[in-house]
């Protein structure tokens, strides 16, 4: 397997490369040798709008092309938190010369299921003001949905201010097809089946993403499972040292 020389570190649903920014520099910081790069997935941050249809493999396809513009050499390394680490082993599958390796942050092969703080995160999201003059009153929206004020402020990263007010920058209802279809795919194949890239999984002690099952079944696929303890789903920001740790060990 050729070692790769370059890594691109993937969002999360919702998220943007702001939010995996710091995780890319620290990467970069423990092992200077390789190029490590932040990408927007496609309907994300400043990403490519989503076309009609969009799944994991379309998000591939865009986050490999735009590796590819910014002269990234493959094969890849591919770190993905959530939906980034869905992207990292569907792009194992469709583009085997394209990866070398993928390290899954808090995310598993199997079908996502909906839970209720999920979709009332979304819910909120979908029935938000389209605009307004400023972000007190998303946030004052947000609030009186229930949702905690460190997810309205992730949430409020997908504004932006043109003419003196505040819109979406992303397309929600777009989003929020995508985040059905992207969960309910099955990814299991590409970790017991026959691969050319490696595989690592990090997830939180405190997030139900990667059961105990599934970890199992990673290990006996091949795939180590390390555990940040203390940790939720959002593990690269609470535990951060501890991710880096195991994410550079996986690339060495």
């Amino acid at each position: 397997m050729t070692p790769p020389r370059a890594v691109v570190v993937l969002h999360g649903f919702l998220g943007s490369r702001r939010n995996v920014a710091t995780l890319a520099h620290r990467i970069g910081e423990q092992v200077p040798s390789l190029r490590v790069v932040a990408l927007d997935l496609a309907g994300h941050g400043h990403g490519r709008p989503l076309p009609g249809g969009a799944d994991l493999a379309t998000l591939v396809r865009v986050a490999l092309e735009d590796a590819r513009a910014l002269g990234l050499p493959e094969p890849l390394a591919v770190i993905g938190h959530s939906l980034g680490g869905r992207v990292a082993l569907r792009a194992c599958q469709i583009a085997p010369a394209a990866i070398a390796h993928a390290t899954l942050l808090d995310i598993g092969p199997s079908p996502i299921k909906d839970d209720a703080a999920s979709a009332r995160v979304l819910d909120a999201l979908l029935a938000a003001p389209e605009a307004a003059p400023g972000r007190e009153a998303f946030r004052a929206h947000f609030r009186g949905a229930g949702l905690p004020d460190d997810v309205t402020e992730w949430l409020l990263l997908n504004l932006a201010r043109e003419d003196g007010v505040y819109r979406w920058a992303v397309d929600r209802a777009a989003l929020a097809v995508l985040r059905e279809r992207t969960g309910a795919e099955d990814l299991w194949p590409v970790v017991e089946g026959p691969r050319a890239c490696s595989l690592s999984c990090v997830r939180g002690e405190l997030s139900e993403y990667v059961s105990d099952g599934d970890a199992r079944r990673l290990i006996a696929a091949g795939c180590p499972v390390e555990t940040v303890w203390g940790a939720g789903h959002f593990l690269h920001i609470e535990r951060p040292a501890e991710v880096v740790e195991q994410i550079v060990r996986s690339l060495r």
